[in-house]
């Protein structure tokens, strides 16, 4: 199957007859997860299900095989390989989806640098705070793309779990001749500034791609400028039937990535496994929106941040975000640019993105400029000597009885420690109420070496420890 070639070696040490099995394999896990009858059924008694998975177009799977690797897929545990022995389908679906973890991995790795070391060095520092601010799992799903497109205003979709709070759809950015110009122009500037990492970027965000009747022929000018074919999720693969098929016949002729379709409920999956082959469906994921495990994982932000107070279970997502973008969100319809990165969902960020700064352009030339001065502006290198030195509200700051303190978060512990004047700088930084080159002129008095000094603050800056004026009290002081 043409997938497979997202997967390196998997697919060389893969046979015809697995590679075929593959695609109905899925459709069993998308039936377990997302049909609570069909999950019942395979529960109850998975040997005397295969008339139910001829039904469902499902071929060749042994359902007492794939039902072994159901927990994995509803999130109720890991499955061990132990387990797994004497079950040659569930191995194989488990290398399957351990390849497409490995490819996300090196995808992301392809695509980490710009020309901009400004850029590079400010991405980093919000990759590291994520990483003490958000778990595990959702640092894994960010890749904190550069840049990404919106080519509606608004969405026609209005879900009411939307984590981004997407407006009702208002205009549709079209393929005319003056906004194809454009399009392009604004491509080759994102380039200039953001080189091959505009390739990880997507072409939607507060949208639904098939809004837009023209959304494939912005994409096609995307995969030709960055050498990339960007993935396209969207949310009503049953309206637009006509659409839906272009979207697949697009990524069969551009195989680098995996489509998605959002599952919002059990009739829209049937109706979907009775319209698509598991073949035709093999390059696109079913995200069932509508799932117990997707429901209690949802980000507690945008239109679900309500629902998700008044619920006390969803408090294991308190601090997940769908925010995927460390850069750029440029909309084309009302020419608008804001440069966020991913946070916890909170009163001051409630969509789970933080803004640093917002602007709006006529032409590509003012998109540059914003690009240029956000990142002279917004992307230091270093601490500014007048700067305020604060920890971040969301770290405790634990003094050590040896040279030093910690810094612990919900998901991480920071230590500092080996030098003779971390204990005063962690007490100095704590009190929120010193500058740069004051602390560092409280230093010197005792400890002399203003360079060792400087650097242990740089190391908290670097990895994003330190307050970036973005919070409620920041906002505030600004």
């Amino acid at each position: 199957m043409d997938e497979l070639h997202l997967c390196g070696d998997f697919n060389n040490q893969t046979n015809i007859d697995e590679k075929r099995l593959i695609p109905h394999i899925k459709r069993f896990m998308e039936c377990a997860v997302g049909d609570p009858e069909f999950y019942e059924a395979i529960h109850e008694n998975a040997a005397g299900c295969a008339p139910l998975l001829q039904s469902k177009g499902i071929f060749g799977v042994d359902p007492v095989q794939a039902a072994a690797l159901v927990p994995d897929m509803l999130l109720l545990k890991e499955v061990p390989v132990a387990e797994l022995e004497g079950k040659p389908q569930a191995l194989l679906w488990r290398r399957y989806t351990d390849a497409i973890d490995q490819y996300r991995i090196t995808w992301r790795q392809c695509y980490e640098k710009t020309p901009s070391n400004l850029f590079n060095t400010w991405r980093q520092r919000q990759i590291n705070r994520c990483h003490s601010q958000l778990s595990e799992e959702t640092n894994k799903a960010i890749i904190h793309t550069t840049i990404a497109f919106e080519l509606s205003k608004g969405c026609s979709m209005g879900c009411p779990f939307c984590g981004v709070a997407a407006e009702p759809l208002q205009e549709v950015f079209m393929y005319t001749k003056e906004n194809a110009r454009l399009w392009q122009d604004v491509l080759n500037a994102a380039v200039e500034h953001l080189g091959t990492t505009v390739g990880s970027g997507v072409c939607y965000w507060a949208t639904e791609p098939s809004d837009n009747p023209d959304y494939f022929r912005f994409v096609a000018d995307f995969g030709k400028t960055t050498g990339v074919y960007p993935h396209t999720t969207i949310a009503a693969p049953m309206r637009n039937l006509e659409w839906t098929r272009e979207m697949l016949r697009f990524r069969r002729e551009h195989i680098m990535a995996r489509d998605s379709f959002s599952i919002l409920s059990t009739n829209t999956l049937h109706r979907i496994h009775e319209t698509f082959s598991a073949e035709e469906l093999a390059l696109t994921v079913l995200a069932m929106q509508h799932s117990a495990s997707s429901v209690s994982l949802r980000a507690q932000s945008g239109r679900n941040r309500k629902a998700a107070s008044d619920n006390p279970q969803l408090e294991s997502a308190q601090d997940h975000t769908i925010a995927c973008l460390t850069g750029y969100l440029v909309n084309m319809v009302d020419r608008s640019v804001r440069l966020i990165s991913p946070c916890p969902p909170s009163n001051c960020w409630p969509l789970g993105y933080q803004v640093y700064a917002e602007g709006n352009f006529s032409c590509a030339a003012e998109l540059d400029d914003f690009i240029r001065e956000t990142m002279d502006k917004c992307m230091p290198e270093q601490v500014a000597s007048d700067d305020i030195l604060a920890f971040r509200r969301d770290l405790e700051f634990i003094p050590l009885p040896e040279e030093g303190f910690q810094l612990l978060s919900k998901y991480q512990l920071h230590k500092m420690t080996g030098s003779p004047h971390l204990s005063q700088l962690g007490q100095l930084i704590s009190h929120r109420n010193l500058t740069f080159w004051q602390v560092i002129e409280e230093l010197v008095v005792q400890h002399k070496d203003a360079l060792a000094i400087m650097a242990s603050i740089q190391k908290l800056f670097d990895q994003g420890l330190l307050d970036d004026g973005l919070s409620e009290e920041g906002l505030a002081r600004r």
